[in-house]
C-alpha cells in the first residue's frame, strides 16, 4: 500500500454509547452506520472508564447519548480528555428533552456538538460526513441545475422563509416561497391566485410545521399525497412531534432553526429516495376566468331600460309539455 496516499477517512469507525435498548436510541446508531462502521457499547448508567479498548483502531469519534446528565459523567469526559491517546477524540453528545439548561451548558464545553435526540438520526449521518472528510458542504456541491424539481418553502416566517429559498437555490436547486395556505388545502388569502403548475414537474415542500395547531398532522398528510414529499421543520422538536410528522408522511424532520446543511442534506435524500414515477404531479391549477355577460334582462335593470316580453312566434304555437 503506497504509504504517501491519505487514509480514507469516509471509512473511519465510529463508536457509539447509549442505551440501545431504547428503539429511538438504537435507530440513532442505525443511522450512522449507513455511511461507516460503528462500534456500539450499551450503556444505560454511568460512562465507562475506558470505551472500546479493544477496537483497533479505537474509534477517534464518539457519540454518547445521555436522558441526565450527571457528575460522574462529566468528570469521565474530563479524564477522557486529560489522557494523551484521547484528546484528540471527538465527542458528540446527543440530549434528551429531561437535560437541563445548566447541566447542557457545563457540558458543552466538554464535547464538539450537541444534538437533540428528536432529530439525531437524521442530521448525525451528514454532519459526521462534513466532520470527517469534509465533503457534501453546500458550498462544495457542483452548480449544476437540477431538472423537473421545485422546493416550495412554506410558514409563517416570511424572513427565515427567504434565508430558505436562497439556501435551496445555492444548492442547485428551483426553489421558492408559497403561502402557508396552500399547505392542506386551507382556503387562499383574498388576492391569492393558484399557481400553474409545469407539465412533468415535481415538488418537494419545505413547512414549518405549526406545531401548537390541532390540524397540523392532518394538513401535512394531505400535502403529501397531493403533491409529493414533505420535510417538516419544528420549532418545538421531540419525540413525540418527529413521530407524528413521519406518520402523517413526512420524509423527514428537523429543528427550527435549522442548519442549511442539514436541509440541503434532507433535500438530497429525499430527491434521491422517491423514484420520479411515484411522485405525484400536481392538477395543473388554471387561471380565473372572466364571468361570461349577464343575461339580457338583468343588463337593461342595471341601466334602468324597460324589456319587452319575448313573444314566441305564432307558427308552430307555444310550446307544450308531454304528459306521460
Amino acid at each position: 500500500m503506497d504509504g504517501s496516499r491519505s487514509p480514507d477517512v469516509s471509512s473511519e469507525a465510529v463508536g457509539f454509547i447509549g442505551d440501545l435498548d431504547d428503539p429511538w436510541i438504537a435507530a440513532m446508531a442505525d443511522a450512522i452506520a449507513t455511511g461507516r462502521p460503528v462500534h456500539r457499547l450499551n450503556c444505560a448508567g454511568r460512562l465507562p472508564e475506558r470505551p472500546f479498548e479493544e477496537a483497533s483502531p479505537p474509534p477517534q469519534t464518539l457519540v454518547i447519548h445521555r436522558h441526565h446528565l450527571v457528575e460522574d459523567d462529566a468528570a469521565r469526559l474530563v479524564a477522557w480528555r486529560a489522557r494523551e491517546r484521547d484528546a484528540r477524540v471527538r465527542l458528540v453528545l446527543c440530549v434528551s428533552p429531561y437535560v437541563r439548561y445548566a447541566e447542557l451548558e457545563r457540558w458543552s464545553m466538554l464535547v464538539d456538538m450537541v444534538v437533540s435526540e428528536a432529530i439525531a438520526a437524521e442530521v448525525l449521518p451528514g454532519r459526521l460526513a462534513r466532520w470527517l472528510d469534509g465533503s457534501a458542504r453546500v458550498g462544495n456541491r457542483p452548480r449544476a441545475p437540477i431538472p423537473s424539481v421545485r422546493i416550495e418553502i412554506a410558514g409563517g416566517d416570511g424572513e427565515l422563509g427567504r434565508a430558505l429559498v436562497d439556501a435551496c437555490r445555492a444548492a442547485g436547486y428551483s426553489a421558492q416561497e408559497v403561502d402557508d395556505a396552500e399547505i392542506g388545502g386551507l382556503p387562499a388569502p383574498a388576492g391569492k391566485r393558484g399557481r400553474a403548475a409545469s407539465p412533468g414537474s415535481r415538488i418537494l415542500t419545505v413547512w414549518e410545521v405549526p406545531v401548537l395547531e390541532p390540524g397540523w398532522p392532518q394538513r401535512l398528510e394531505w400535502r403529501a399525497a397531493r403533491t409529493g414529499p414533505v420535510i417538516a421543520l419544528a420549532g418545538f422538536a421531540d419525540r413525540d412531534v418527529v413521530a407524528r410528522a413521519r406518520q402523517a408522511g413526512a420524509v423527514a424532520c428537523l429543528e427550527l432553526p435549522c442548519d442549511i446543511d442539514d436541509l440541503v442534506d434532507a433535500v438530497d435524500r429525499a430527491i434521491a429516495a422517491t423514484p420520479a414515477e411515484s411522485w405525484p404531479i400536481p392538477p395543473r391549477v388554471e387561471p380565473p376566468h372572466a364571468f361570461p355577460p349577464p343575461r339580457r334582462k338583468a343588463r337593461a335593470a342595471q341601466h334602468g331600460m324597460a324589456v319587452a316580453p319575448s313573444t314566441w312566434p305564432e307558427r308552430g304555437g307555444r310550446p307544450t309539455i308531454p304528459r306521460g
